[in-house]
């Protein structure tokens, strides 16, 4: 991370200041990318391209050079407009250990450029060639001079060509010296015209310079010596051509040897350096240079160098501070090198085991040996899979062998090492000894079970408890809950009388005739404020608990357990007692609250009974008495109208009659046990039609398999959504459906009245809430769907899995 810092701070620096570099980047071992300039390059390549299989990054993996050395590619020209490229990959190490590659593309431009004006003589050329003989830069001229044909139109083109391999090439029969001498001078013929040719190998590229000299302008400027020649001095010519070919290998060596130390002898010097830094010396610096471009280079490596002495010296503190970190937490520290077996255990790794340095080989079989057996192939079983997946950290806890005999609990740390390809190659981590925390945790959970066994016996009170429509029935069955709980032989429930309570007692392991005055305190005796539970003996019982049932900080009344052995009550028995009295005084207290509630459920009741008869039975025996007298005077005026006057009486004893029937079917439900929910539904249907002339269309199916007070929820929602139907939705049809399938019970109501919109009706308006909490009493959803002016749909889904 800190080198990916780095690099995001330097290359940018360093591209800015190299005008012939295009761009610079670093490929990390994992595909992470560092590139400049920023051109978003995330948007130009595909989202799955993989920077570890591209020639770029595989040509300069240490398995392909395990030198480090730096590796040119051929000359290219690049799609993004750059022109003529080279790209330069370099393995980067840290520690001794491959972290990925820097590579720069470096532009050809200018060097061609200056290769295409340089000239040994008027008539003379300069080429640059590849490793493989690809030309690289050459004039057009001496493209066309040395292969006797026009040479191929455009850049790309040039790349083609091969001037060793070419058979048309004036180059082609120095192949084998050009290829095998770094350096040299030979004579070439060029298609008739003949050349010297000085050829030198860059060390660094690889590639080759030639310089090309036309041998005519080289004698024609001693055309004396030829006058001289033909007066017969042979021995003057020779001497003359001796000096003259020196001439013209020393013209041809200065301009090889100018072309070593403006641009090789730089390029050396920087690689040396580079060689330098990767074995760890960052204090060397690059010398200025006198070209621009090397002086730009050397700053810009100077530069990278500064940051990288940075980012070593910040790294440094770092291990200093996890090492101070690391021996503040006594951890002890291990390291395992897979690929190798090469295992480290610190000193302090082996001393949480009670063994000295010495006494425990840094090998894998010793942590193997020293794991607890029951633990072995855990463990084993974790590693082979952390080793086999791509995961990175590692973390578990297993017992290890003391040398003491004993077996420590140690928690295990690692992160781990992966080459390119995902496989592990290396861990290392920490160990803590956390045996007291383990054997503190084992003695917690010990208590919370204990304290939880507790909970169950205070919750198992009031667990799946209903109230009796008789108070005296509930305390009862609350007394013999407590007694089961708590492991009594008797448990007494007494609930003090108030000014508006008579009071009430339950019982359980006592006679009905027994005398509770004998367990229960003395009335009117005064306890103490802080006094949560007395145990005291009787004449009939050995030992003898009474505890108050207080809610709101107000006494309620007493809990009373009777114990047939006084050693069977003991701290912990009062205490659990305690706490089953607070769920007790709940249930009691419910109890009186749910008694008060029936009375007043009651009276609503008789109140609504009262206004349906007068709302609609009152009103049928009112119009059969009116249209009684009608009949008689229409007897002695009009005999032949009374038939239609009788008929009319018989509609509405007919409808008192069956709203008689739908208020004896809602005053007695009982009868769906012996009906069914089918028949009650259609009684339901019936009513409705007899007593508001609507249309009812029923889908009943056949019975649902459904206890008791499921199918009265169910007979209760439909009464209250056809009673919203009558009073809200100025409906003329209903829907009635009840449908039975393997996994539900539906019943749905739907009407074709006005409507309404959801969302604007406040919760709990039109019976919404009854409706759904009569449903979620027994395990069921209910759903109103409506919009204005397309009608009410009441759907509700009862699961079969009850």
């Amino acid at each position: 991370m800190n080198d990916s810092r780095t690099l995001d701070a330097v290359l940018p620096a360093s591209l800015a200041e190299s005008p012939d570099t295009a761009a610079l980047y670093f490929l990390s071992g994992s595909g992470v990318v560092r590139y400049a300039p920023p051109i978003g390059l995330h948007r130009i390549l595909p989202a799955d391209v993989d920077f570890t299989q591209q020639p770029i990054f595989t040509r300069a993996l240490p398995t392909r050079t395990p030198s480090g050395r730096t590796v040119w590619t051929s000359p290219y020209l690049d799609d993004a407009g750059h022109g003529l490229l080279v790209t330069a990959s370099t393995p980067a190490y840290l520690h001794g250990e491959f972290r990925g590659i820097v590579a720069a593309d470096v532009s050809l431009t200018r060097l061609a450029e200056r290769l295409r004006d340089l000239k040994p003589t008027p008539g003379g050329f300069a080429v640059l060639l590849d490793t493989q003989g690809h030309v690289v830069a050459a004039p057009d001229r001496a493209l066309v001079t040395l292969l006797g044909r026009p040479a191929p139109r455009g850049a790309r083109g040039v790349l083609t060509l091969n001037l060793l391999d070419d058979p048309s090439s004036a180059l082609h029969a120095l192949r084998v010296p050009v290829r095998e001498r770094s350096d040299g001078l030979d004579s070439a013929d060029a298609h008739g015209a003949p050349f010297l040719v000085a050829h030198a190998r860059l060390p660094t590229l690889g590639w080759t310079l030639l310089t090309f000299a036309p041998r005519d302008e080289i004698t024609a400027q001693y055309a004396e010596v030829a006058g001289t020649i033909a007066r017969g001095s042979s021995r003057t010519l020779n001497s003359t051509l001796l000096v003259l070919l020196a001439s013209v290998a020393l013209t041809l060596l200065v301009v090889e040897r100018l072309a070593r130390v403006t641009i090789l002898a730089p390029i050396a010097r920087l690689t040396r350096l580079a060689h330098i830094v990767k074995g760890g010396q960052l204090d060397e610096r690059l010398l200025p240079e006198s070209s621009e471009e090397f002086r730009v280079l050397a700053r810009s490596f100077n530069g990278m160098l500064d940051a990288l002495k940075s980012g070593r010296e910040a790294l440094r503190i770092g291990e200093e501070r996890y090492e101070l970190a690391v021996r503040g937490s006594n951890d002890g520290l291990w390291d395992w090198k897979v690929a190798t077996g090469d295992v480290y255990l610190s000193a302090r790794w082996k001393a949480m085991l009670g063994y000295r340095t010495g006494e425990l080989p840094d090998h894998l079989d010793t942590w193997t040996a020293l794991l607890h057996p029951d633990d072995r192939a855990r463990v084993s079983t974790l590693l082979r899979t952390h080793l086999e997946g791509p995961g990175d950290l590692l973390e578990y806890e297993a017992r290890l062998k003391h040398s003491d005999g004993s077996y420590r609990w140690i928690l295990t740390r690692a992160a781990t090492l992966r080459d390119v390809s995902g496989r592990a190659t290396r861990l290392s981590g920490s160990t803590s000894d956390v045996t007291e925390r383990v054997e503190a945790l084992r003695l917690l959970e010990e208590r919370v079970d204990a304290r939880t066994r507790d909970l169950e016996g205070v919750l198992s009170v009031t667990r799946d408890f209903t109230y009796a429509t008789s108070r005296a029935r509930t305390l009862d069955r609350l007394a013999s809950n407590v007694a089961a709980a708590a492991g009594a032989d008797a448990a007494v429930v007494s609930l003090d009388a108030t000014a508006t309570d008579v009071g009430a007692v339950g019982r359980h392991g006592l006679p009905d005739d027994a005398d509770l005055t004998v367990v229960l305190p003395v009335a009117g005796a005064v306890e103490r404020a802080d006094e949560a539970a007395r145990v005291k003996r009787t004449a009939s019982w050995p030992a003898v608990v009474q505890v108050p049932l207080t809610r709101g900080g107000e006494r309620l009344g007493w809990l009373v357990t009777c114990f047939g052995s006084e050693g069977e009550v003991d701290a912990a028995r009062v205490h659990l007692l305690v706490g089953i009295a607070g769920q007790a005084a709940v249930v009691a207290e419910n109890a009186r609250l749910f008694a008060s509630a029936s009375d007043r459920a009651a009276l609503a009741e008789r109140q609504k009974l009262a206004r349906d008869l007068h709302d609609s039975v009152s009103q049928a025996l009112y119009g059969i008495a009116l249209g009684g007298r009608t009949t008689l005077r229409q007897l002695e005026r009009a005999p032949d109208q009374v038939e239609a006057s009788v008929r009319y009486m018989l509609s509405l004893a007919e409808a008192g009659l069956a709203e008689m029937r739908a208020l004896i079917f809602e005053l007695r439900p009982e009868s769906l046990e012996q009906e069914g929910l089918s028949m009650a539904l259609a009684k339901l249907a019936s009513a409705l039609h007899a007593r508001h002339g609507l249309e009812v269309t029923l889908d009943l199916g056949e019975e649902p398999a459904l206890p008791f007070d499921v199918k009265v929820a169910l007979l209760r929602v439909a009464q209250e959504a056809t009673h919203n139907v009558v009073k809200h939705a100025s409906a003329s049809s209903v829907d009635l459906r009840l449908k039975v399938t393997q996994d539900a019970v539906t019943l749905e109501v739907h009407d074709d009245g006005v409507g309404f919109d959801v969302l604007q009706v406040p919760e709990g308006r039109l019976g919404q809430t009854s409706m759904r909490e009569r449903a979620e009493m027994v395990g069921a959803t209910c759903r109103v769907i409506s919009e204005a002016g397309v009608g009410t749909l009441v759907r509700v889904v009862v699961p079969q899995e009850r």
